[in-house]
């Protein structure tokens, strides 16, 4: 469980440890255990431990191992079981950057005649605009704070998320769907073995356990070609209505090593993306979303002019929309935009790893569009894929209460 703390933990911290002090001061007068007196009108906002006697030796009451201001450890302990609103909040900002993500894939599916570097053009170029008076509105320097480390850290943070985007589009043209999509979403397992290395986070049978939870209901849910293999009449019916509809075929795509690599570089640095922006959590969020739209667009820009095989001229491609093309590529960015704000701030207040698991809720909401709107083939298999990625979901929220329940080490 890590231990960084949100500022408003850190308040409640202070008051629980100054009435800790006030009951052991007051219960010692009672019983008379000890030999000194509460200081009387105190209006110079002191502290009460500068007036707690010399700890003895072979006192239970204190603690003699302790350093400076650091409080009680049972004090800390008995703080940590008050919920923290933020904690809650950037729980609430997981599920629903996951769904603003997923309703902005399901509205791409609508625009068939733009290509993937178009969309993702407009909507960082969305994004840096509407960063700006924000930035300016909080007075907020474009390259964050005057210290190297941390605009190092909103440097590399833009500089991954455009690798970020490349390595998706790749992923998904050099890969069948299916297996792309469950190499995407095993990014919370990733998560985990890098903030464990990186941020010291714990990692234990517990974490281990949902790991394969959510692992295991993804690979469910996507039904990879590799371990679920096509039926044999698929080909003919796909083949007979691809006339009539626009959907990307699951089971096409084949196998190099620029589309594997591309697939498992997609988990890993979106592993570490949040891990630096957790590391940046003093950055103001308008800051670290600008710079993560300016990766996408430098992205967008080698993306048409010289991966795109039209390679079509920028403002050729815009004056042949139509209004309906327009409208929901705006939508698509704000959406967008409202996800990536919503992310930041959950990675912010929450540990990356809790919030990679939560946000993978998004898996079973766009499974349920798929069958709803898309009208995909359901199976069996696929209620128990979601009561597996549900269960990671909601296991990784009670990790907390169990963790102060049963204090196991390798829990």
């Amino acid at each position: 469980m890590s231990t960084e703390r949100t500022p408003l933990l850190a308040e409640k911290i202070q008051i629980q440890i100054e009435e800790h002090h006030r009951e052991q001061y007051e219960s010692d007068n009672l019983h008379d255990q000890r030999e000194h007196h509460l200081p009387h009108h105190n209006h110079h906002n002191h502290s009460p431990r500068h007036h707690q006697p010399a700890p003895q030796e072979g006192d239970g009451g204190l603690e003699t191992g302790r350093v400076g201001n650091e409080p009680p450890a049972d004090i800390l302990i008995e703080a940590e079981k008050t919920t923290d609103p933020y904690t809650c909040l950037g729980f609430s900002f997981s599920v629903l950057a996951g769904i603003c993500f997923t309703s902005s894939n399901v509205m791409v599916k609508y625009l068939p005649a733009v290509s993937s570097w178009e969309l993702l053009f407009v909507r960082c170029l969305i994004q840096m605009v509407a960063m700006v008076p924000l930035m300016i509105c909080f007075k907020r320097h474009p390259l964050g704070p005057s210290d190297f480390p941390t605009r190092g850290r909103v440097f590399a943070q833009g500089v991954l998320g455009g690798i970020l985007l490349l390595c998706i589009f790749e992923a998904v043209a050099d890969l069948p769907l299916g297996d792309a999509t469950a190499i995407f979403f095993s990014s919370p397992a990733f998560t985990m073995v890098l903030s464990t290395c990186i941020l010291r986070d714990h990692c234990g049978l517990f974490r281990t356990f949902i790991a394969i939870s959510l692992l295991s209901g993804v690979v469910i849910l996507s039904r990879p070609p590799s371990i679920f293999p096509p039926p044999p009449n698929h080909h003919n019916n796909h083949n007979s209505s691809s006339n009539s509809t626009n959907s990307h075929d699951a089971f096409e795509g084949g196998y190099n090593a620029v589309g594997l690599l591309s697939a498992v570089g997609v988990p890993i640095l979106s592993a570490l993306i949040v891990i630096i922006t957790r590391q940046a959590k003093h950055v103001h969020y308008s800051v670290l979303v600008f710079w993560f739209a300016v990766g996408g667009f430098i992205v967008s820009l080698i993306g048409m002019y010289c991966i795109d095989k039209q390679k079509r001229g920028l403002f050729h491609v815009f004056m042949e929309w139509n209004e309906e093309q327009w409208v929901l590529t705006f939508l698509i960015a704000l959406v967008g935009l409202i996800g990536s704000i919503l992310m930041t701030k959950a990675v912010c207040w929450v540990t990356p790893s809790k919030v990679m698991v939560v946000r993978s809720f998004e898996v079973v909401v766009a499974y349920i569009l798929q069958v709803t709107v898309f009208d995909t083939p359901t199976h069996l298999s696929d209620v128990f894929g979601t009561i597996l990625v549900i269960l990671a979901v909601l296991s990784m929220g009670l990790e907390d209460p169990l963790m102060r329940r049963f204090r196991f080490r390798f829990l």
